[in-house]
């Protein structure tokens, strides 16, 4: 009994320590802008190879920001920054490759940001949403929708000092022809699955 005594202090203290999903405590969060924690985002796409897999790729360079209203979640923004020549997919065989896919097939040395700035964001659920933008790659702009699931928030996260805190996950395609980008075309797929998961602070 002792030992289920001394348990059940840890375990509500733990609790404090993850968010909760519920449109109150979204809405109970401060209004104005909030900053991307980047140790805890992560940036992933992947494109088809060879009609055999999906190629999967990361960045190890982003930023964005949220300028958020709690009140009327369609009125806030979203900015993000890429360096395209941060591409990272690990590939053993050739050390070379990141440094190819980033410069020749993103075209990264003559364009050094990806940049993606909404438009709108739609309401879709509870806990859902469509964020619409635009997005600058290689040279070319154009538009990329993006579905985006709250995942909950933190009126004081304890990682993050007691600043409040939300956390996002969204997905979205593109065609990489759309932005000029067709090198290796014979064998990668065109259409482009991009995976964000991201957690803001407010600042």
């Amino acid at each position: 009994m002792r030992t289920i005594a001394l348990f059940i202090p840890f375990a509500l203290s733990a609790c404090a320590l993850t968010a909760t999903q519920t449109p109150q405590v979204l809405q109970s969060l401060p209004a104005g802008a909030y900053q991307l924690e980047k140790p805890h985002g992560s940036l992933t796409f992947r494109v088809k190879h060879l009609g055999l897999s999906y190629y999967t790729a990361r960045f190890a360079d982003f930023d964005a920001t949220l300028d958020f209203d709690p009140k009327a979640p369609a009125a806030s923004r979203v900015k993000a920054i890429i360096n395209p020549l941060s591409v990272r997919t690990d590939n053993a065989a050739d050390p070379s490759w990141d440094k190819r896919l980033g410069q020749d097939m993103m075209k990264g040395a003559d364009f050094p940001q990806i940049v993606f700035t909404s438009t709108a964001i739609e309401t879709t659920g509870p806990f859902t949403g469509k964020v619409t933008g635009d997005l600058t790659l290689a040279g070319a702009t154009r538009p990329v929708t993006l579905d985006v699931t709250y995942n909950g928030a933190m009126a004081s996260a304890a990682l993050y000092a007691g600043r409040p805190a939300l956390g996002f996950s969204a997905r979205g395609t593109l065609n990489r022809s759309a932005f000029g980008l067709t090198r290796y075309a014979d064998f990668v797929g065109d259409e482009v699955e991009i995976v964000i998961e991201a957690e803001f602070t407010r600042r």
